[in-house]
């Protein structure tokens, strides 16, 4: 199991109430598309890698140093708030 850590550092996390869009900075991973975060701001969350911008393409994955957009879906949409620090292990 890899940890994978991402923080949004935009301050202006986009939530269409099924998936949420954010931008920022992976700070362990790779992170892969289809991978699953289970905390955010400290709460037990379940929220899923849909997809990745890097430079506004869409890529499969996000190096560490590496600042992009994600979005996800799933269980806790609602700890996504600027400033979310999220962790996973997939």
């Amino acid at each position: 199991m890899r940890p994978i850590e991402f923080v949004e550092l935009r301050g202006d996390p986009v939530a269409d109430g099924e998936s949420v869009r954010l931008a920022g900075r992976c700070y362990q991973g790779p992170i892969q598309v289809g991978d699953v975060f289970t905390e955010a701001a400290g709460q037990e969350v379940r929220l899923r890698v849909d997809g990745i911008l890097f430079y506004g393409k869409p890529v499969p994955e996000l190096h560490p140093s590496e600042s992009g957009q994600l979005t996800l879906t799933g269980d806790g949409l609602e700890h996504v708030v600027a400033g979310v620090s999220l962790r996973g292990a997939p």
